[in-house]
């Protein structure tokens, strides 16, 4: 059963819409853009593995993707994470092709890419390992002791896997998705003695699901772009022009003309994940839009259904608690 579902993360979120709003030329684009090309790598290896999830026995196993949870002294975040009654098992997705080498001298991880390119990564088996002790130090403060285990999953079955001879007992933990299924069943085959009650079971989602904290962070802060660098309007989804224009209940595009009463609601998204889901008010919202009129803007955000603080003049609007939760780029 998946308890947890697994949504774009956050920063890609973030990325998607700063790229549609700086100008082609932005010093910072190709920066962005190499950054964004990585994560959605990763999150497409991420995806890759819930085909063969769905497979298993829902009743015996519970599923949490993307958690992050601390410590005490900091977070950790694992990407997949499968409960059972007798062990609790870690999955470090990672989606890279060409030739892995699990370097044991200098323990990093080394990849060669079908151009002959290579680059250096942490080893990933470290990180499982240290996943899996941050995750038993939060089993055991609420009095839970269950084994944990880990898989680090590649994603592209196409990759080829090495290591240095004499080691090969350090690729174990390393499979292709496509071996995911047997080796779960060979974990349940080595851990039969139930330690957790149904009850037991219940209790730990409900927590992990409390504890779970979004990582959230300012955007235009960490690549350094100023407000004015970001071009605001509401965008035509038919030919990408902007701004829309407010014409007779509905926004019409200048280029294509194209109508969408709808056309607000990428551009009202855009701007919650540009100013870090701050409370925005009528008189932000209107400048985005590109509209004069605050009683146009009330209508829009009243009919979005968009959560209030405040009331009259001192009015704000909040994003959802469910904006963020999407599988796919628009």
């Amino acid at each position: 059963m998946i308890e947890k579902e697994r949504f774009l993360p956050i920063r890609i979120q973030k990325n998607h819409a700063l790229l549609k709003r700086i100008a082609k030329n932005h010093p910072k684009r190709l920066i962005i853009e190499s950054d964004q090309t990585r994560r959605l790598a990763g999150y497409k290896g991420e995806q890759a593995i819930d085909f063969h999830l769905s497979k298993l026995p829902e009743k015996e196993l519970i599923i949490f993707h993307d958690l992050r949870l601390s410590s005490g002294k900091h977070f950790f975040q694992i990407d997949t994470l499968i409960l059972n009654s007798a062990f609790a098992l870690i999955l470090e997705v990672k989606n890279y092709g060409g030739t892995l080498y699990f370097d044991p001298d200098f323990n990093q991880l080394i990849q060669t890419n079908s151009k002959g390119e290579v680059k250096g990564y942490p080893n990933p088996i470290e990180q499982a390992r240290v996943q899996c002790s941050e995750m038993k130090k939060w089993l055991l403060k609420r009095n839970i002791n269950i084994p944990i285990e880990f898989f680090i999953i590649i994603s592209k079955p196409s990759t080829i896997l090495k290591t240095a001879s004499g080691h090969a007992k350090m690729l174990q933990r390393v499979l292709h998705v496509q071996f995911l299924l047997k080796s779960i069943e060979k974990i349940k085959s080595a851990h039969k003695k139930e330690v957790l009650s149904p009850k037991d079971m219940k209790k730990i989602s409900r927590s992990l699901l409390k504890e779970h904290t979004k990582k959230n962070f300012d955007i235009l802060r960490h690549y350094e772009i100023s407000k004015s660098d970001i071009q605001t309007g509401v965008i035509c989804k038919v030919c990408s022009f902007y701004p829309m224009k407010r014409h007779y209940g509905t926004w019409f595009c200048t280029n294509c003309q194209t109508k969408d009463k709808n056309a607000h609601i990428p551009a009202l998204r855009d701007l919650f994940l540009l100013n870090n889901d701050s409370p925005l008010n009528n008189g932000q919202i209107c400048s985005f839009f590109h509209i004069s009129s605050g009683d146009i803007a009330k209508k829009l955000l009243s009919a979005s259904k968009l959560p209030t603080s405040g009331s009259k003049k001192g009015r704000v609007y909040l994003p959802k608690p469910d904006y963020q939760q999407i599988k796919d780029l628009e």
